[in-house]
């Protein structure tokens, strides 16, 4: 696959990064979901190293992922081929002892939070280092000396944040504190001013959500899923009638799958540099790859795409 330069980090990335979410198995806050079921270690290490071999050379992680299960297996998966991959991970959101939710991404937790990443992950260095909890405004400052220092360090290449404040993106593009942005976007919900404070600073960006929870997957247009108990999404979507989305395939253009034609839409915008996907399968990872090598949509499909979406939100 052709690399794409990450804004003004002077990293290059595959158009499709991994995301590990879904990859380190279960976890549980208050009795609600907050993971994914386990595809298996194994799995997982061998998926990552035959994507490596398809082209893919970005992966995303989080402390958070299964109490930091993913990035042991990403720590795993890369050894002896560190050099070879962009490693993403985020901070900010923990597990604390008794199990609950521990957000707090104060400039004096930073570095612990670090120095545990870099050891889960076996690794001296964290090519993008993201704020996964929002931080205090007047705390931007402070944190991106810490971050600076890091980076002077050469713990880290280049940090910034995932979310989709807008406000809070504009103050910490103000203080010079972002250098890449991972936020959510789909057919369903384009997050145009992000998109667009993105491209006015050569913001890198990494697009999650592009599935929108497997609505545009195509996966459920004509049967209601049936997630695991175990699956986040049998908490959040418990609720959704996804056949409803079924109206947009008839948008989607020959030789093109539904999921292909959401991946292809996110690309197409200007200064899209990798979607993290949130496949739990080597065989939906081909596909994504397959759909970083199709053409862009016609403006055509395009506009029948965005016309029947605004109807669905």
């Amino acid at each position: 696959m052709e690399l794409n330069e990450l804004g003004k980090t002077g990293i290059a990335v595959s158009p499709i990064t991994i995301g590990t979410w879904q990859l380190g198995g279960p976890l549980f806050f208050d009795g609600k979901p907050d993971g994914h079921p386990d595809p298996g270690k194994e799995n997982v290490i061998r998926m990552i190293h035959e994507l490596g071999d398809l082209g893919v050379n970005a992966i995303d992680s989080a402390e958070q992922y299964s109490a930091g299960e993913s990035e042991c297996r990403v720590g795993e998966a890369l050894k002896d081929r560190r050099d070879q991959w962009v490693v993403s991970t985020k901070f900010g959101s923990r597990i604390a002892p008794d199990n609950t939710r521990d957000d707090g991404s104060e400039p004096y937790t930073i570095m612990p939070s670090l120095e545990g990443s870099l050891k889960r992950l076996d690794t001296d260095y964290i090519d993008i280092y993201l704020y996964h909890c929002a931080p205090e405004i007047e705390n931007i400052i402070e944190g991106r000396a810490v971050l600076e220092a890091a980076k002077a360090q050469g713990k880290i290449r280049s940090y910034g944040i995932s979310t989709n404040n807008v406000e809070l993106l504009a103050e910490m593009v103000k203080h010079d504190a972002i250098e890449v942005l991972q936020f959510s976007s789909s057919l369903l919900s384009e997050s145009s001013n992000a998109w667009k404070l993105a491209q006015d600073n050569d913001l890198g960006t990494q697009v999650r959500g592009v599935m929108a929870m497997g609505r545009l997957s195509g996966k459920y247009f004509e049967k209601k899923p049936e997630f695991r108990s175990d699956d986040n999404r049998s908490d959040w979507c418990k609720d959704e009638d996804y056949t409803r989305y079924a109206s947009l395939a008839e948008c989607v253009p020959e030789g093109y799958t539904m999921a292909q034609t959401a991946i292809r839409w996110i690309l197409d915008h200007v200064g899209c540099h990798t979607i993290c996907m949130g496949a739990k399968n080597i065989d939906d990872y081909r596909a994504a790859i397959a759909a970083a090598q199709l053409p862009s949509l016609s403006d055509e499909v395009t506009w029948k795409l965005e016309s029947i979406a605004v109807k669905l939100v």
